[in-house]
This record gives C-alpha cells, structure tokens and sequence, in this order.
C-alpha cells in the first residue's frame, strides 16, 4: 500500500499554503487517521470537514473511506525487526511473480523500443526509476528519465518526441495519480507502448497498459514502510537481470 508522501507526490508543487498544512497535520497524526471519523479528523488537524474532503478528493480519493483504507498509516520507522522476513525465500518469492510470460512480454517491449522513456511522480518512485535506468544501461538500453507532476508537464516535454516506437514507462505506488492516468489514457490513444510498474495490481489498470508489473509482496512485509523500497528495489533488479 502506498504511503499518503508517496501520493501526494504528484500534487506537492500545485497545493496552497491551507493545503499544505493540512497535509502535514495529517503526516502528524498518521497513526491515528484510520480510527478517526471526518469530523474527528477534521478537529484533530484544525479544519473544517468541508475543506478536509476537498482535499482527500483533490487527491484522487472518492471520499473519506476509500482515503483511509486505501493507504498506508504505520509509522514510517516501524521496527523491521518484528517481521519474519527470510531473504532467500523473498527471493523466491519475487521469482514466482516473474513468470516466463511476463519476462518475454517485458524483453520484447524493450528490445523493440527506439527510445525509451521513465516517468515518475513521487520520491521513493524516483529512487527507483533511477535504478532501473541504470540496470537498462548496463543492458545496452539507454532511457531518458523524467519527474512528472503533471499529465500537461509530460505532455509538453515528452509527447513530441515520441513515435510509434517509442517506450514510456511509469514508476506509480498506487496509480492514483491524475497525472499518471490522464498521461497513460493519452498515450493509449496515440497507440503508444506503456509500461507501469506498481505496488499494486487492479482489473481496472490491465487495460490501459500494454504491460503492468504489480509488485503484490506479502501483506506481512509491504506493511512495512521501511521495507518497501528496498523490496521494489529487488524486484526491479531480478526483473531486469532475468529478462534481458
């Protein structure tokens, strides 16, 4: 699950001074946010609750529900020392998630690409766009990378230069971005080869990418905020080496 700094990402630069506030209220109370009603979060964080859902559905949110239980509330340094975690079978583990399917599907999108394209929205996304730019290096497959804020911003840097063999692949926790979607509906309509790489899988994204590579890691482990960058990490890095 994403954390609510990995969503807001995207949306960080367009937020006013009220906006921001209300978003490091709500960083500050984390622990509490998915025991808390509308109108308790509201008082806890010194707003009004028509504001407060102004602000959960800026975010891509339908409502208070899906903002709480969409994301990841535990506390960013839980201890990882509580987790059964076993390296060799995480190992195992994402080897299972990289069928012989996917890792084809994943080899001839690249190898067939002109150029390819790394888009991402968010900071811990951007950790690792850049390592999977440089894995793709090592392979012989240069990319150009990009953070994005906004589906307008990628398109003013970046669609004029594509073609129809052309790779654009995006690093999203969740997917929730507007910018994210907006860019992968546009780019669908000018038949332009995505790629999404995510925590998460949906019925909903399969269709709007030609390839979708959903890091589902045990519930017991993705729980962990300090271990998911360092499990994306890994999955990206076995993705890479087993399929080019």
């Amino acid at each position: 699950m994403a954390t609510l700094e990995e969503v807001i990402g995207p949306y960080l630069n367009d937020l006013s001074d009220n906006e921001k506030q209300t978003y490091h209220a709500l960083i500050e109370h984390q622990e509490d946010i998915p025991n808390l009603s509308l109108a308790q979060m509201a008082e806890r964080i010194y707003t009004s609750k028509s504001s407060l859902l102004r602000f959960i559905q800026k975010l891509g949110f339908k409502g208070v529900s899906d903002f709480k239980y969409s994301l990841d509330w535990s506390l960013p340094y839980a201890e990882a020392g509580q987790v059964d975690f076993d390296l060799g079978e995480t190992v195992q583990g994402i080897d299972s998630m990289l069928t012989k399917g996917l890792l084809m599907d994943f080899n001839e999108l690249v190898k067939s690409s002109s150029t390819i394209y790394l888009c991402a929205s968010s900071e811990s996304q951007y950790i690792l766009m850049e390592l999977f730019s440089y894995l793709l290096l090592k392979k012989g497959y240069p990319s150009s990378r990009l953070r994005i804020s906004s589906a307008s911003e990628l398109t003013t840097a970046v669609f004029k230069r594509l073609s129809s063999q052309s790779l654009v692949v995006f690093f999203s926790a969740n997917a929730k971005s507007s910018a994210v979607r907006e860019a992968l509906c546009s780019l669908k309509k000018r038949e332009i080869s995505t790629m999404l790489i995510t925590e998460h899988s949906s019925e909903g994204l399969k269709g709007e990418v030609k390839l979708l590579l959903a890091m589902n890691f045990p519930g017991h482990l993705s729980g962990i905020s300090s271990l998911r960058l360092g499990l994306s990490s890994l999955f990206i890095n076995r993705l890479v080496e087993k399929a080019l």
